[in-house]
């Protein structure tokens, strides 16, 4: 066997190895979709914020939020239920791949609507 013959083999098999360790790590499907979707709506009155949630399976959750105030207990009560539906979702296996946000402010409806897109793994 030349050289050639000796390199051309080690290229196929690095080759080779590299197409099995791709599919090995390729994301089972589940046949429940991909993509799941959160919106946090915070109202800026007295009417209660939201989190909804429409996962991949097409189900879907409402997640109470107290109303939004320029307010440090509001704020942080909020944040920590925000906090704690984001870490769920890791948790059952989506990660995070987009984010959005979009606002009105004034005197008669206020409201910040934030979008997250997660990608089941």
């Amino acid at each position: 066997m030349n050289k050639r013959h000796v390199y051309l083999l080690g290229i196929s098999a690095v080759i080779i190895a590299s197409s099995l360790l791709l599919l090995a790590f390729k994301p089972a499907s589940n046949g429940d979709g991909t993509y799941a979707t959160m919106r946090i709506y915070e109202n800026f009155s007295v009417v209660s914020s939201k989190i909804m949630i429409t996962y991949a399976n097409e189900e879907s959750e409402i997640i109470e939020l107290g109303p939004f105030k320029y307010n440090d207990q509001y704020m942080t009560d909020n944040n920590l239920v925000i906090n704690k539906a984001m870490n769920s979702m890791a948790n059952k296996g989506y990660r995070l791949v987009s984010s959005s946000s979009s606002g009105k402010i004034n005197s008669n409806k206020s409201m910040k609507i934030s979008t997250y897109i997660f990608e089941k793994l």
